[in-house]
């Protein structure tokens, strides 16, 4: 099984996108009905989850036997 070896500061940047993203499109109410606040609840939520399963995606792709063309 390989294991994946990311930056952590790549990590970390692709984080902080993904949750500024997330709370620009919650606050100004984008595709949402009305515009909302900002809640830290869910932010904080995306910030721990999104590393995550983005770890788990780049170990699955990392052991998938890639077929020759």
């Amino acid at each position: 099984m390989k294991f994946p070896t990311p930056s952590p500061f790549e990590y970390a940047a692709r984080t902080a996108l993904v949750v500024l993203t997330v709370a620009v499109v919650r606050y100004t109410g984008f595709l949402l009905d009305e515009p909302g606040g900002l809640d830290p609840v869910f932010l904080a939520l995306v910030a721990v989850t999104y590393p995550a399963f983005s770890y788990l995606l780049a170990l699955i792709a990392a052991n998938v036997k890639r077929v020759p063309e």
